[in-house]
């Protein structure tokens, strides 16, 4: 799936602009990518959409951040019906998949991914 792809689904494009808004106002993001099956064009209507957050800064709390990430995408779900999948990486393992706790899931969103 392309940004303009993208585009043709409005509530997709909707709760992924939610989300981002979300993130930007809390977190040092340096960037976002869609992954796994929407950014391959393979999704179906029901498929969750996958992100890479991409954070800069120190290694933090990795269940904090997935707490509050899901209490974000709790609320876009309710308000758009689009389940959205956030995962977070650090930069250092972003760019280093090798010291990652899943290299070949690094590799597989830096190959697929769809910078947002």
């Amino acid at each position: 799936m392309t940004v303009a792809q993208i585009a043709q689904e409005p509530e997709v494009e909707r709760a992924i602009a939610l989300f981002l808004d979300a993130l930007r106002t809390g977190y040092a993001v340096h960037e976002v990518r869609l992954y796994g099956s929407r950014a391959r064009g393979d999704f179906r209507p029901d498929s969750d959409v996958d992100l890479a957050v991409v954070l800069d800064g120190p290694r933090g709390d990795v269940w904090g951040l997935a707490r509050a990430f899901a209490d974000m995408t709790f609320d876009i779900l309710v308000e758009t019906g689009i389940a959205l999948s956030p995962m977070a990486f650090w930069h250092d393992d972003f760019e280093h998949p090798e010291h990652a706790s899943n290299p070949a899931l690094i590799r597989n969103i830096q190959r697929e991914g769809i910078r947002l």
